[in-house]
């Protein structure tokens, strides 16, 4: 059966196909000057005929890189005979960005050139779907970095360095954190905003290298009550300038709108950091090589970001204050100088832990008795911050009180362990208690729960006193064995609590070996020089609160 022919199209129906096409196409002949477009290219461009027909891309306003299609089509098209497609190009118009996929080949006619057809496509939303994706996405992911990278540390000044890291450069090309200078001198925050607010600059981040602006950390930033940033930040809103009049605007100081500007910077938003209702301080995020300007999402992402940046900066605000509060009752607690002993040399330390979690009970005395005789307590109070140092205290008057009444240090243990039986199931302490007698150089132990002294005889040598442990203090009735030894003219006594010598996922008992060394080691120094000696080799981070108490027998 033959195959039937074919119909022609004639020019007409050439015609109507080109016209008609939705897509829009443009010919050119081999020099690139337009001979052809059609309704859709025209709509497209937004250009008549008398525009296009006859010019090179070169020669068209269009709004984009027609330089770059041009060099392309003569190049690659024309003369290589490369096609080009769905390549990318952007269209500028009154501020509004177009993309277009554009492809485009070489016409031949029995291998001679005649020129080149391309096609647009206009693909402006679906990229726009993508990029706002993109955003998403990137946006999603930052908030999650947040959780992690935002207050590894109960540090003030280490979270604000953390928020401003995290921003440069994915959000900003410059960001500064500024908080309230009463929080960083230990006051409150203030809940609303009566007056001028004075803000410290903690962190400053900028990510062009060697870039210069007038700002410094711990510079000092006034904002009087009347300025535009103080009734926002007192309603908890931010500030959102998009372009540089705005910024202008801004209310913010001149000198700070003047070095933004020379930065560069044409977009800047200021959001305030709040945690529990209190406005802790504001981060300034701005862009200057970042072409675009923020947004309201901008904005609501930054202060998701500064919340959970607000909080943990609370968190260490009170962390500190806690810790500072811990140390000031515990110091006051303690023997703020011991009195002259006859008989006895005393050296002691007391060092409180770095973190405030870890502030405690620890405590020892020096307590003179009646016919010379003299009480070396150490004791360390379970359980951490302001509870456990009170417990510590009501500890330390009982056992001067009981002591100077003459009553047995098996009896002082017992009237303890009653005592902090009473603040109940969870409270708990360990003692060590001696009694020495310098005339007959006699020394009476006992102890509750607590790690062993260690002795370092004349000659140098160091051990542990085989003393028996007794029971925790408020664990329950219990007896409190007690021993006696003699101690030698020159001989140290050591006295500590287990901050000295734990050290976490280790055997307490390779501290206290550890300890027995460092007393041992090198020649008689004097007890200051030993105390510091200790110290430094067994509690240089201090992670626990540590009390050390020496003392040394002299001749009579």
């Amino acid at each position: 059966m033959d195959t039937p022919e074919a119909p022609e199209l004639s020019i007409h129906e050439l015609d109507a196909l080109f016209d008609q096409s939705p897509i829009a196409m443009i010919l050119t002949d081999r020099e690139l000057r337009t001979l052809r477009v059609n309704a859709a290219f025209r709509d497209l461009l937004g250009l008549p005929d008398e525009a296009l027909i006859g010019r090179r891309p070169s020669q068209v306003d269009a709004a984009m890189d027609t330089d770059f299609i041009e060099r392309t089509l003569a190049k690659q098209v024309i003369t290589e005979g490369a096609p080009v497609f769905n390549m990318h190009l952007e269209q500028n118009v009154n501020g509004e960005r177009r993309v277009f996929a554009w492809t485009a080949y070489r016409v031949t006619d029995n291998h001679r050139v005649l020129g080149a057809v391309g096609f647009l496509t206009d693909i402006t939303a679906p990229i726009q779907v993508v990029m706002a994706i993109q955003q998403a996405n990137a946006r999603l992911n930052l908030l999650q970095r947040a959780g992690s990278e935002i207050g590894t540390t109960l540090d003030i000044h280490h979270t604000a360095e953390e928020l401003a890291a995290l921003a440069v450069p994915e959000l900003a090309d410059w960001v500064t954190v500024d908080l309230l200078d009463p929080i960083l001198r230990g006051e409150d925050p203030l809940s609303a905003c009566p007056g001028t607010m004075r803000f410290r600059r903690v962190a400053i981040r900028d990510a062009t290298a060697g870039a210069t602006i007038s700002f410094a950390v711990g510079d000092l930033i006034t904002v009087p009550p009347t300025g535009q940033p103080i009734a926002k930040f007192s309603q908890g809103e931010s500030l959102l300038a998009r372009n540089p009049a705005e910024i202008r605007q801004a209310g913010l100081p001149p000198e700070d709108v003047r070095a933004l500007l020379d930065r560069g910077v044409h977009t800047l938003m200021l959001v305030p950091l709040i945690a529990r209702g209190v406005t802790l301080g504001v981060a300034g995020l701005a862009r200057a090589e970042h072409p675009e300007p923020y947004d309201e999402a901008d904005v609501r992402l930054v202060s998701d970001m500064a919340e959970r940046a607000a909080v943990h900066i609370d968190n260490a605000r009170l962390y500190t204050r806690e810790h500072d509060a811990a140390v000031i009752l515990q110091r006051s607690l303690l023997p703020r100088a011991i009195a002259p002993v006859p008989g006895l040399e005393v050296a002691y330390r007391y060092q409180p832990a770095v973190r405030a979690a870890e502030i405690g009970g620890d405590w020892f005395d020096v307590i003179p008795l009646d016919h010379g005789q003299v009480a070396l307590v150490v004791g360390d109070v379970t359980g951490h911050g302001i509870s456990a140092a009170a417990i510590m205290g009501q500890l330390r008057t009982t056992t001067a009180a009981l002591a100077r009444l003459g009553t047995p240090p098996q009896e002082i243990m017992r009237q303890l362990s009653r005592l902090v039986a009473a603040h109940g199931d969870e409270a708990g302490a360990t003692c060590l208690y001696a009694l020495y007698d310098p005339a007959t150089r006699r020394c009476r132990l006992a102890s509750a729960g607590h790690p062993p002294p260690v002795l370092r005889d004349p000659d140098g040598a160091a051990r542990l006193i085989d003393l028996p442990p007794g029971l925790l203090l408020g664990a329950g009735p219990a007896r409190y064995p007690a021993i006696d030894c003699h101690l030698a003219p020159c001989t140290v006594l050591a006295m500590y609590t287990d901050g000295l010598v734990e050290r976490p996922g280790e055997d307490i008992g390779a501290g206290m070996t550890r300890l027995a060394s460092a007393l041992a080691s090198g020649p008689a120094p004097s007890l200051d020089d030993l105390c510091d000696s200790v110290l430094a080799s067994l509690a240089p981070r201090r992670r626990d609160d540590v009390a050390l108490l020496l003392a040394r027998t002299c001749p009579m």
